[in-house]
């Protein structure tokens, strides 16, 4: 069993070694490309890059979650956060998928809830310890931390996005008429009143309808947790 836990971590880390390059070599071809054949602006340059040197600090979060908290992500919430990382990172806001493919932003949107949702579970287990059968025991505290932990991190991302609009210039918060990526030019035109809001609270709207599908779940399958947990107790009493 422990061999195979190990066996598992070690290609875990193999994958790690491959994204980091992959995000590396293809970060610095793009970047490099852009200021010699794009001929992009700053602006777009700085903000391109951005992207992949925040796919490489995600990369790094696993060593900071082992010295820090003294765990190991699970392997499989490990392997969807990166999966979603580098589709939202690299190809949406690096490659500039998010203005090829409109659609794109609300598809990780969704997605983005449900992997925050099973993250909420992770800490509340690791925050807990021994003593998150008590919290289990409680299916309503349960699914409400799942859909608020959701929500909170969905809105700091979307306060995230309004920050760099600010500082960069760009339209990730799509306040301007623009369906083409996240840079603004000067023939774009901003949207007034609640038109300028609809972005940010459709992505809110999915992260809450998201979350909610994993708190539905996590209502139906409790009572099977907490048996689990009950058995165990019984064992070791």
């Amino acid at each position: 069993m422990g061999n195979n836990l190990n066996e598992r971590k070690q290609r875990l880390y193999r994958v790690n070694n491959v994204m980091f390059w992959v995000t590396l070599v293809s970060g610095v071809a793009y970047v490099v490309w852009l200021i010699i054949v794009g001929q992009r602006s700053t602006v777009e340059v700085v903000f391109r890059g951005f992207q992949f040197v925040t796919m490489l600090l995600v990369l790094s979060f696993p060593v900071f979650v082992r010295r820090r908290l003294k765990r190991d992500l699970p392997i499989e919430l490990y392997v969807l956060l990166i999966l979603f990382c580098f589709a939202s990172l690299v190809l949406g806001g690096g490659l500039d998928f998010y203005g090829r493919f409109p659609w794109l932003d609300t598809v990780l949107h969704f997605f983005s809830g449900l992997l925050l949702s099973m993250l909420a579970l992770w800490f509340m287990h690791v925050i807990m310890g021994k003593d998150e059968k008590y919290i289990y025991q409680n299916k309503y505290f349960l699914c409400l931390f799942v859909v608020m932990f959701s929500l909170g991190v969905g809105a700091l991302w979307e306060m995230t996005e309004y920050v760099i609009d600010i500082i960069l210039g760009t339209n990730l918060q799509q306040f301007i008429l623009r369906k083409t990526g996240a840079i603004i030019t000067p023939e774009d035109i901003p949207l007034c009143g609640q038109e300028a809001l609809a972005d940010t609270m459709k992505d809110l709207v999915i992260d809450l309808g998201s979350s909610l599908l994993v708190a539905v779940y996590v209502f139906i399958r409790h009572d099977k947790v907490l048996a689990r947990y009950q058995a165990t107790d019984s064992v070791n009493g």
